[in-house]
């Protein structure tokens, strides 16, 4: 690939990822509206419904990658709607423990079937290796994410 096309790629790039991601959220929130469930809501039970429970409300926060005020709000909302239960955390008193309730857990499984069936249908026509072609592109950003560290908000910017 010539340089500027390469470089016209690289400017877009992120754009184009964000707008795939938002899109296939999108697809979700339609699958999943007969639910009552929004992407702020079915977000949490998905991650809940993936992560060995009981799950501290930190680590929902990191896997989120939300503030943890807007998690304590949304853990309020799905608790209320009794898809979630908060326990003490007995080894760390500042935590808690976030676990599904039976609700919570047959909620789960819809989220996580709605989530498969778009993934399904987004990736149709997609060849085994280019799956995996896109999955090692994808670990190598990460990678590559990983080992820069990431300014403070308020940093000037270097020379």
């Amino acid at each position: 690939m010539p340089d500027l096309e390469r470089n016209k790629k690289e400017l877009s790039f992120g754009r184009r990822l964000a707008r795939l991601g938002a899109a296939w959220r999108r697809q979700v929130d339609h699958d999943l509206r007969d639910y009552g469930l929004t992407e702020a809501t079915w977000r949490p039970v998905l991650y809940l419904g993936l992560l060995p429970p009981p799950v501290r409300q930190t680590d929902l926060v990191r896997a989120l990658e939300i503030e943890a005020p807007s998690v304590a709000r949304l853990l309020d909302v799905l608790e209320r709607r009794d898809l979630v239960f908060r326990s003490p955390d007995h080894t760390d008193k500042r935590s808690k423990l976030v676990s599904l309730t039976e609700k919570g857990e047959r909620t789960a499984r819809q989220v996580r079937h709605a989530v498969e069936a778009v993934s399904s249908r987004l990736l149709q026509g997609i060849s085994t290796p280019e799956l995996l072609a896109c999955y090692s592109v994808f670990e190598r950003i990460e990678a590559n994410l990983c080992s820069r560290p990431v300014p403070p908000a308020n940093a000037a910017p270097q020379p």
